[in-house]
């Protein structure tokens, strides 16, 4: 091959990788950012937050039925406790695998092949515990936490859990179902922007609980460590019931902190063009309609 061409493949070559260098990192920063939002203001256009009936949901109610949810929940003696016991319920269904994907992802399916053994994603823990909250009337939805660097990670850069409207508090509660703990401070549940604010500003008085108790502190701070980098970019669908309602064309609502960008691409390659973006809490903590 003639000298000037494989000089040429050189430099493309190196291009390619500084390219690709300046672009994108295998994993997240660990860097823990604090997130500021807008707390004032209000969209009125925003559309609802929409949650099944578990009354008229064919799903929710062969979910229940078929694995005896209201039954298992007898012993709880507040909302909070119910969560809590359809949490470990949940976490126990099967063994965490990063990689494997259900056939199929309603939540009965999930539920079917973990009894035969499969084991799931975060996704797939936030699906099922959504679904197993809905089904009682705690109002829940899957919810997808996502990196500052989000676009330019590889691999890593998002996290899925669930959070609970409960009624008895009046207030989102942030659930992780593949770890299994709610966060508190102070004895108060947190939803995922409070539970970030915490993390930034009292840390050391952050408790994760679970049904069996309350985590030993090196092994709370080891998880809040881990989680604190997801808690910056927040997302949920306008709509969790079977219906699907579409937003102005858009199925999901992210969460953005002020002066930070939109992101429009998740792990460099795949396009997010389903968010529709605010920077309001009141338009992301909105109380829930049920359908």
């Amino acid at each position: 091959m003639p000298r000037f061409i494989i000089r040429k493949l050189n430099i493309i070559l190196i291009t390619l990788l500084v390219l690709n260098s300046c672009a994108s990192n295998k994993y997240p920063s660990s860097k823990i950012i604090a997130v500021t939002f807008d707390i004032e203001s209000k969209d009125e256009s925003m559309c609802d937050l929409i949650f099944p009936n578990p009354e008229t949901n064919k799903e929710l109610l062969e979910l229940k039925k078929t694995y005896k949810l209201k039954e298992l929940i007898s012993t709880g003696n507040s909302d909070i406790e119910k969560s809590l016991i359809l949490l470990n319920w949940t976490n126990s269904r099967w063994k965490h695998d990063g990689n494997n994907r259900p056939e199929k992802n309603d939540v009965i399916s999930i539920l079917k092949e973990a009894e035969k053994g499969e084991k799931f994603r975060c996704v797939e823990y936030g699906i099922v515990l959504s679904a197993a909250l809905n089904s009682i009337g705690i109002p829940t939805r899957t919810l997808g936490i996502k990196t500052k660097d989000v676009e330019t990670t590889t691999y890593g850069a998002g996290h899925i859990v669930s959070e609970a409207y409960i009624p008895e508090l009046k207030k989102w509660v942030f659930m992780d179902g593949q770890i299994n703990y709610i966060p508190f401070l102070d004895g108060v549940p947190l939803n995922a922007v409070e539970y970030k604010n915490a993390i930034v500003n009292h840390k050391e008085r952050i408790e994760l609980r679970n049904l069996s108790g309350t985590f030993d502190t090196t092994e709370a701070l080891k998880k809040i460590n881990w989680v604190a980098k997801y808690l910056f970019y927040f997302d949920v669908r306008f709509d969790s019931s079977e219906k699907r309602v579409n937003c102005n064309k858009k199925s999901s609502l992210m969460l953005v902190p002020i002066n930070e960008k939109n992101p429009t691409v998740f792990q460099v390659i795949n396009k997010m063009d389903h968010l529709r973006y605010t920077h309001n809490l009141k338009d992301f903590y909105q109380k829930p309609t049920i359908l």
